[in-house]
């Protein structure tokens, strides 16, 4: 169990695997190179292909959130990626046609398979404080992926209650001007929720693509 008051990112080697290689969860950038998951990434890029804008959410949990979101912004396309199958599964049974909820690891999509400047909107919400380099989310290369990634007037949205990880994420994203917000509807994420209900401090902050 991670101590989130006193967390500290592991050491990151300054030779670290280039922006396209992903070692994590889910086979990897490897995913798109196996035959039984051309056809999933063909149907993604098929969504992504479609006239609006998107929004991305990272780790969306149970959904709740990104649900609420889609259906009151129905002109944005929202794309939700979560590793854990159960609850993608179930969050997918109640999504809407402009809706997409995928099983996937948000590195390899963002290093691999969305297209270069598709994102308008991102929402990076409570990561795992995780003391492992293979698993830390917010890394030097991620940072590079999502600026690829998103549209010249593309924003994030971060939060965190874990005082290293906003110490470490404020550092990933210096150059990275603060600005305006992104759509958001009153339904909070399940941390969130924890957060408001122990009186946890909420590190959040809006970034545009430098």
């Amino acid at each position: 169990m991670v101590d989130r008051l006193t967390w500290h990112p592991p050491d990151i080697p300054e030779k670290s695997h280039s922006v396209g290689d992903v070692r994590g969860a889910l086979y990897g950038s490897r995913l798109y190179e196996q035959p039984e998951h051309r056809e999933w990434a063909a149907s993604v890029l098929q969504f992504l292909e479609a006239p609006g804008p998107v929004a991305l959410e990272i780790g969306f949990d149970h959904g709740m959130r990104l649900l609420d979101h889609a259906h009151r912004w129905p002109e944005i396309r929202w794309v939700g990626v979560e590793i854990r199958k159960a609850r993608v599964e179930a969050a997918a049974a109640h999504a809407p046609s402009n809706a997409l909820l995928l099983r996937a690891d948000a590195r390899t999509l963002l290093a691999n398979l969305i297209p270069e400047g598709r994102l308008e909107f991102v929402y990076l919400l409570f990561p795992t404080p995780s003391v492992r380099e293979k698993h830390l989310l917010v890394t030097p290369s991620f940072v590079r992926s999502l600026e690829r990634a998103l549209t010249p007037t593309g924003r994030i949205l971060i939060t965190t209650d874990v005082p290293g990880l906003a110490d470490w994420m404020e550092k990933q994203f210096t150059g990275w001007p603060e600005a305006d917000g992104v759509p958001m509807g009153p339904v909070l994420s399940r941390r969130e929720r924890v957060c408001q209900r122990d009186g946890l401090p909420v590190w959040r902050t809006v970034r545009r693509r430098p």
